[in-house]
C-alpha cells in the first residue's frame, strides 16, 4: 500500500457498484481506483474506459495486482462468500455490500480471517451514513424527543421495478444462494439502522409474510413483509416491507416517537421533521447529490480512512451478523 494513496478495485458493475461506488472512489481523498471487475466484458471495459483504469473479467487476476490495496465486494450475495475470502487471503482489505454472505456461518468466517490478517474488513451499512438519518440519531441523542419509546419503518419498492431487477428464477429467490427472499435482501440496512440509531439490540421479532402472484406481472412473486420489534430498552416498532405497490408509489420513511409527544419523521434520503404540539414543526432538507445522497460516499470514505490510519471501523461484522439474524427470521 502506498503512503498516501489506499488503491481501490470495484467487483461487480451493477446499481450499487457501478454508479455509487466507482464514482465515489474516484474522488475520495486518500483512494485510488485502480480497476473495476464484472464477468461482463462490455460492462467491464465501459466502465474502465469511462474512469480510465483497468478492468478485470476473474477477481483472481486481479488480486495479483500489486496496486490494489482494497476490495469492494458488490456482486450478487452468492459471490460475496468466495470474492471475500479470495481479497483476505491475497491480503487486501474488503468492503462487503449486505448482506454479507448467504449465511451467518460464512460470515462469521471471514470475520475471522480478516482480524487474524490484520486487515479492515467493513460491511457496507451505509443508512449510517445517509445525511437525514445522521441528523435523526444526533437529535435523538441530545433528547429532543425525550426518551424513544417506538419506532416504525417503511420502505416500498414498485413491483414492476423489483420484477425487474430480480425476476422469480433469479437468484434473489434462492434460499440457499441468498440467504432468503428479497424482502430478506433489503431488510438488513434497515434493522441496522435501528440499532445504530436507539443504540439497543432487538431482542424479540415476529414477522409476517404475505407472498403473492401480481396481476400482469410475469416471473414475479410481490410480497408484503410485516415485522413487530421490541428492543432491549424497551423500544417497540414494525418494520414493512413491500414490492408490491405501482410505480410512483414507492416510498422509504422512518418514524421515531419520543416520551416528550414529539415525533421525528425522516422520508427518503433528504428530508426530516420534528412535530410537537399543534403547529410545532421544524424541517429540515438535505441537498446532497450523487453518491452522498445513500451515504456510499461517506461510507467508502470512512473505509479509505480506516485504512489509512490503522483503526478498527465501527461497523462491524458483528453489525452485520445481527441484522442478518434478525433478518433470517423472515423466511425460517
Amino acid at each position: 500500500m502506498s503512503e498516501k494513496k489506499v488503491g481501490v478495485a470495484v467487483a461487480g458493475l451493477g446499481f450499487v457498484g457501478g454508479r455509487a461506488h466507482v464514482p465515489a472512489f474516484k474522488k475520495i481523498p486518500g483512494a485510488e481506483l485502480v480497476a473495476v471487475i464484472d464477468v461482463i466484458e462490455e460492462l467491464a471495459q465501459k466502465v474502465a474506459t469511462k474512469y480510465n483504469v483497468a478492468y478485470y473479467l476473474d477477481h483472481k487476476e486481479a488480486l495479483k495486482n500489486p496496486e490494489i490495496d482494497a476490495i469492494v465486494v458488490a456482486v450478487p450475495t452468492p459471490f460475496h462468500y468466495k470474492l471475500a475470502f479470495d481479497a483476505i487471503a491475497s491480503n487486501k482489505h474488503v468492503l462487503c455490500e449486505m448482506p454479507l454472505t448467504a449465511n451467518i456461518a460464512e460470515s462469521i468466517v471471514l470475520g475471522k480471517l480478516a482480524e487474524k490478517a490484520g486487515l479492515v474488513f467493513m460491511p457496507n451499512l451505509n443508512f449510517r451514513f445517509t445525511p437525514n438519518y445522521v441528523k435523526t440519531k444526533e437529535l435523538i441523542e441530545q433528547g429532543v424527543i425525550g426518551k424513544p419509546l417506538a419506532i416504525t419503518f417503511r420502505e416500498f419498492i414498485p413491483a414492476k421495478e423489483l420484477a425487474t431487477q430480480w425476476p422469480r428464477d433469479s437468484w434473489a429467490w434462492n434460499k440457499e444462494k441468498s440467504g432468503g427472499y428479497p424482502d430478506f435482501t433489503l431488510s438488513v440496512w434497515s434493522i441496522d439502522l435501528v440499532r445504530w440509531l436507539l443504540n439497543s439490540e432487538i431482542e424479540n421479532v415476529h414477522w409476517m409474510t404475505n407472498y403473492a402472484q401480481l396481476e400482469e406481472i410475469e416471473n414475479f412473486t410481490g410480497y408484503q413483509t410485516m415485522g413487530i420489534i421490541k428492543l432491549s430498552n424497551g423500544v417497540v416498532g414494525t418494520l414493512h416491507y413491500s414490492a408490491t405497490v405501482a410505480l410512483g408509489q414507492g416510498t422509504s420513511k422512518l418514524e421515531v416517537f419520543g416520551s416528550n409527544t414529539k415525533t421525528l419523521t425522516a422520508k427518503w434520503n433528504n428530508f426530516l421533521m420534528l412535530t410537537g404540539e399543534d403547529s410545532e414543526k421544524q424541517e429540515w432538507n438535505f441537498t446532497e447529490k450523487g453518491t452522498k445522497v445513500w451515504g456510499h460516499f461517506q461510507a467508502d470514505s470512512y473505509f479509505i480512512e480506516c485504512i489509512l490510519t490503522e483503526k478498527k471501523p465501527m461497523i462491524t461484522v458483528d453489525d452485520a451478523i445481527k441484522a442478518q439474524n434478525v433478518a433470517s427470521k423472515i423466511v425460517s
